[in-house]
């Protein structure tokens, strides 16, 4: 008992002091709940305020909604249950609690997880008969199916908890579902009046509450809808009185998205210049809240309003985000995985029904026959108990013998079994150690075709290598040499796979490299193209119809430091230079070295000169493609950059330590997706 308590003490005096970013003083009735969780000695309580403070903070500070409510989960694990009613109250706050981690995963984009909760929580409302929370159940599994495009599935849930808020007159639950049902409505010109209705019943209902976060929320619903029939005056009339409500409440994330809804207004009618400065807003704030959604729309509106502008720098860089992160969005969206949770919840439900069925229907039989056994049993009961002993003695003598043989044979058959088992775990044990050598094997043979460490080190001096391959043996290489004019090639490269395929990939990309130098070629861009054409020489032989499209992406760069300046051409690889604090990226050519349709066209090649101090960073994409954090997020280009701008004051060998650090921290137990490869190197 002293050790639990010790726990939860620390635990939330961690809350309580730790987070005063996230409870804000001014707030009375967080400093209540504060209080609450620094004083009090019940875990019920404690429980009972982290979700509540949770509801108070999941529309300013999201980050917080999800430890607040594990912490509650741990909290109610720990009860001792001695009553009905206490029972009640932990299985209340347990589903409030798994709701609104399923607010947390559908705000971030990642719907399957979102139901997975919602339908925990909505299970366990049914079984309490907690009415008001099964309303908000359906509207928030509703709200998911309308994500997935599914809208007959959405309005049926919807449907549901509007017929259930209205028996129980919960006009909070009514208010939200006639909101969310004319945004589906919306979306059909047919129902376009139909979602004003709802829109505007909504309203009155949320204004009877006082519910200025619903209120601000459903001024911009209505003003789309105005935007939709082009009544351009009504539509940003209503923008504007919700941008007062949110901003008043601090909802972040209400703004982003009616900042980006307005600029797409202004943009239609032709102010560019105003929807420009509405568009950079809602992107900020995406940003600031790392909300995929909303990276992807304000990105997509910035960039047509740079493309009308002529910006086309501009233009071309909120374009590759959004494709970034639409490419994300696809990756975590997961349609089957959502179907399969609700037909494995409509089979629980219906077994669940099934067996009180079968149950009652058990208990009216036996009753039926009660008394009929009883009555027979009396009759018969001296004769039968004489005819089970003589039937059993004899029986027990058979038994016995019977016994004994299955034990011989069994005790034959487990002897047999286990000289198998033990044969099998020889052949099993030397086949492991054969595939082990010769993986082994072929690390060493790979490692010696990678730049060793004494060249690196008389040629950069001042540099670090950040190599972990995903298995033993790696698709990723860098590989180096010094030309025959004194200036020192690089070449920092991802192979088509990883594992062994990808190493035996990674031999043929370098042997290919070395043809090409070896040839004379003296440019960096001849030096790609020559290789590019050796691999696709050597891989036509490969069986297939069109010869094979295996190849790599890399960065290569000759470096000359007489005069102080570097060559270089690129394959998808970009190369990072971090220069009093500011990164400057050099772009690569958008196409793999390999069979492509674009394999005639010329690689680029590029000057750049050096100054005293400069950081180089060459790297593949196996970081920045890493799953990880609190959501299972990938790291992604831009929080790479954020990290090695922050430690480039460091010396080399502390930002290896550090961005190893943050790779494995980031990781935690999820499995390491790629391989990883990223080279710094600090021009003196």
């Amino acid at each position: 008992m002293f050790i639990k308590y010790k726990f939860h003490n620390c635990f939330f005096i961690y809350l309580c002091f730790i987070f005063p970013s996230f409870i804000y003083a001014q707030n009375s009735k967080l400093d209540s709940l504060k209080i609450v969780l620094k004083k009090s000695n019940s875990a019920l309580e404690k429980a009972r305020a982290c979700v509540s403070i949770a509801d108070e903070l999941y529309i300013n500070d999201l980050d917080t909604v999800l430890p607040l409510s594990e912490a509650a989960l741990k909290l109610l694990e720990d009860i001792k249950i001695s009553n009905e009613a206490q029972r009640q109250d932990v299985l209340t706050i347990k589903a409030w609690a798994i709701n609104n981690i399923g607010y947390v995963y559908k705000n971030y984009g990642n719907q399957s997880k979102a139901l997975f909760y919602f339908l925990q929580a909505l299970k366990i409302r049914e079984q309490i008969n907690d009415e008001k929370g099964i309303i908000e159940s359906y509207n928030n599994m509703a709200s998911v199916y309308n994500a997935h495009g599914d809208s007959e599935g959405a309005l049926k849930y919807y449907k549901n908890g509007l017929e259930m808020a209205r028996k129980i007159k919960d006009i909070k639950g009514e208010a939200n579902i006639l909101n969310n049902m004319a945004i589906i409505y919306e979306g059909d010109s047919a129902t376009y009046d139909l979602a004003l209705n709802y829109f505007t019943k909504s309203l009155e209902l949320e204004t009877t509450l006082n519910n200025s976060t619903a209120i601000g929320k459903i001024l911009h619903n209505i003003a789309v809808r105005y935007q939709n029939k082009d009544d351009y005056t009504k539509a940003k009339d209503f923008y504007n009185r919700s941008i007062v409500i949110k901003t008043q409440n601090e909802d972040t994330k209400g703004l982003m998205n009616t900042f980006n809804s307005l600029a797409n207004l202004e943009f239609e009618k032709g102010n560019t210049a105003e929807a420009e400065k509405l568009a950079e807003k809602s992107l900020k704030f995406a940003e600031e809240l790392e909300l995929t959604y909303g990276i992807i729309q304000a990105s997509q509106t910035l960039y047509q309003i740079y493309s009308i502008q002529n910006k086309w720098q501009k233009a071309l860089q909120m374009h590759e985000i959004y494709s970034e992160y639409k490419d994300l969005q696809i990756e975590e969206s997961n349609s089957d995985e959502t179907t399969q949770m609700q037909m494995q919840f409509e089979f629980d439900k219906k077994m669940a029904a099934d067996s009180l069925k079968v149950v009652e229907e058990q208990k009216l039989i036996a009753e039926r026959f009660k008394s009929e056994k009883v009555q027979r049993y009396a009759l018969y009961g001296g004769l039968l108990l004489v005819a089970i002993f003589a039937v059993f003695m004899f029986n027990r003598f058979k038994v016995t013998q019977r016994q004994k043989q299955i034990i011989e044979i069994k005790e034959k058959e487990t002897y047999q079994q286990k000289v198998l088992v033990e044969e099998q775990k020889h052949l099993i044990e030397e086949k492991h150690k054969e595939i082990t050598d010769s993986i082994n094997y072929a690390e060493r043979i790979q490692r010696s075709f990678l730049a060793t460490n004494d060249l690196l080190k008389e040629n950069l001096k001042d540099f670090f290598v950040f190599f972990r391959p995903k298995d033993v043996v790696s698709g990723d290489f860098y590989w180096a040499t010094k030309l025959n004019d004194n200036r020192f090639a690089l070449v920092t490269a991802d192979s088509t796979g990883h594992g062994v395929p990808g190493a035996i990939m990674s031999i043929l990309n370098i042997s290919s490299i070395e043809k090409a130098i070896d040839k004379g070629n003296t440019e960096t861009a001849e030096v790609l193209n020559h290789t590019r054409q050796t691999i696709i020489d050597r891989l036509k032989k490969d069986g297939s119809i069109d010869g094979g499209k295996d190849g790599m992406d890399c960065s290569l760069i000759f470096f000359d430091f007489q005069k102080n300046n570097i060559q270089y051409s690129a394959a998808n690889n970009p190369i990072w230079i971090i220069r009093e604090n500011e990164l400057i990226e050099l772009r690569p050519d958008k196409m793999p070295i390999g069979k492509h349709d674009k394999d005639n066209i010329s690689f680029t090649q590029h000057d750049f000169g050096l100054n005293k101090g400069d950081l180089i960073y060459t790297l593949t994409d196996g970081l920045p493609d890493q799953f990880g954090g609190p959501v299972g997020k990938k790291f992604m280009y831009k929080k790479l950059k954020d990290l090695l701008i922050s430690i480039s004051n460091e010396n080399m060998n502390n930002q290896q330590d550090i961005i190893n650090k943050a790779f494995n921290d980031w990781k935690g137990s999820l499995e390491q997706v790629d391989d990883v490869t990223l080279i710094g190197i600090k021009i003196s």
